[in-house]
């Protein structure tokens, strides 16, 4: 058994991105721009191009997963795929013949819509967003059934467990309307306010679906990507696997919802992982920034070119250093240790180790174990104590 974790870098691909653009934007207020302004007189978009592209931090996650299929596909036959996709009605189109009550009340009802909730409102309380503390979110009834209201999700919406407690049975015209009578409204209650208005203009409260976007274009990417590469690929929706694992008994971690996504023996698995996985987290080849720049964007300073490869070794490259251990003026550092290294051109190497631990070692005790490929890896493991097959050594080496 085989389990990894990927840990994309999305997030430091915008965060380039914004510096680059605070740069580009400086030089055309000093109108020292080498390119053409985005816009043209009166806010009108100028360039073009750009058209069905996707943007580079969702390429970036679509190439990570991209990858890995190619990798694993050299080293093992792949034959199968399953994918989790969004579908909100799997039950029907596994069984064309389902129909009335048994349809409406499936194995699957609340769970799919729970996790609509979820994804929809990301994670945040439509009533105080956030601001209770409270970290226990429900689906929420916004008419209350006790007052005819429905299941549907037009009448549905994301509520921390307090502020479904305090609403009550009342509408959030009633809630409304009580808590602006009270004569001290606290910093609860007035987030309460703002978000019972949201509720009822229908508005969304909290952050932004800006990642829900991210999602959805990367879902789509991918799956065109393994439906070219395996033919038929099985596709099943969140739902489906949050109901796999909870009948499993599987805690919610990233591995074991991989092995829960679509159809799944009715005898279940048996945890040959021990809990172990492998944690690839994506670093990047390097960066094309030729200069540092101040607080203002301004470059300053330009980065003279230099050889990439230092001792024999370069940036990124997976490195093991035994430090051997001297009576007289000892090494800061003894030890063996592992991990992705950041050469000097002095000798002295910075080695991030597996642990997450920064150490520096002279390259006399370096030797490369792999080239680098972009990514640092680490062993984990899935520490909870409920947690099947928790005990034993790891298949997946030392």
């Amino acid at each position: 058994m085989f389990a990894m974790h990927i840990i994309h870098r999305a997030s430091s691909v915008v965060s380039g991105l914004k510096t680059r653009a605070a740069v580009r934007r400086n030089r055309r207020s000093r109108e020292t721009r080498y390119r053409r302004c985005k816009f043209k007189d009166g806010g009108t978009f100028a360039q073009k191009g750009n058209e069905g592209r996707i943007p580079p931090s969702i390429r970036s996650i679509i190439g990570n997963t991209e990858t890995w299929v190619r990798r694993l596909s050299k080293w093992v036959n792949l034959t199968d795929a399953s994918f989790e996709s969004v579908r909100f009605d799997t039950q029907l189109l596994d069984n064309p013949d389902i129909d009335g009550a048994e349809y409406q009340h499936g194995t699957l009802e609340g769970t799919e819509v729970r996790t609509y909730l979820m994804e929809k409102y990301q994670h945040t309380c439509q009533y105080c967003g956030g601001e209770s503390g409270d970290k226990v979110l429900e689906w929420e009834h916004v008419i209350p059934k006790s007052r005819h209201g429905s299941s549907r999700l037009r009448n549905a919406t994301l509520s921390c467990s307090c502020c479904n407690r305090e609403k009550g049975n009342r509408t959030p015209e009633e809630w409304l309307t009580a808590i602006r009578a009270k004569k001290h409204p606290t910093k609860l209650d007035q987030a309460r306010i703002g978000g019972i208005r949201n509720v009822l203009d229908g508005r969304i409260t909290g952050k932004s679906n800006r990642y829900c976007a991210w999602v959805n274009i990367t879902r789509k990417a991918v799956e065109r990507f393994l439906f070219a590469a395996f033919g038929e690929v099985e596709c099943a929706s969140g739902g489906r696997t949050k109901y796999n694992r909870t009948k499993l008994g599987f805690l919610k971690d990233h591995q074991y919802d991989a092995a829960c996504v679509g159809t799944v023996p009715d005898q279940g698995y048996e945890d040959l992982t021990h809990g172990y996985y492998v944690q690839a987290q994506a670093m990047g080849r390097g960066t094309r920034f030729r200069g540092k720049t101040n607080a203002c964007g301004i470059i300053t300073k330009k980065l003279a070119p230099r050889p990439k490869r230092v001792f024999g070794c370069m940036n990124g490259d997976i490195v093991r250093a035994d430090v051997p251990h001297r009576e007289s003026r000892p090494y800061r550092y003894e030890g063996r240790f592992v991990g992705r290294v950041m050469t000097r051109a002095s000798g002295s190497f910075d080695i991030r180790t597996t642990e997450g631990g920064l150490v520096t070692v002279s390259h006399r005790f370096v030797r490369v174990l792999q080239r680098g490929d972009g990514y640092q890896y680490r062993q984990c493991r899935t520490t909870e104590k409920n947690c099947q097959g928790s005990s034993g050594r790891s298949p997946l080496g030392h």
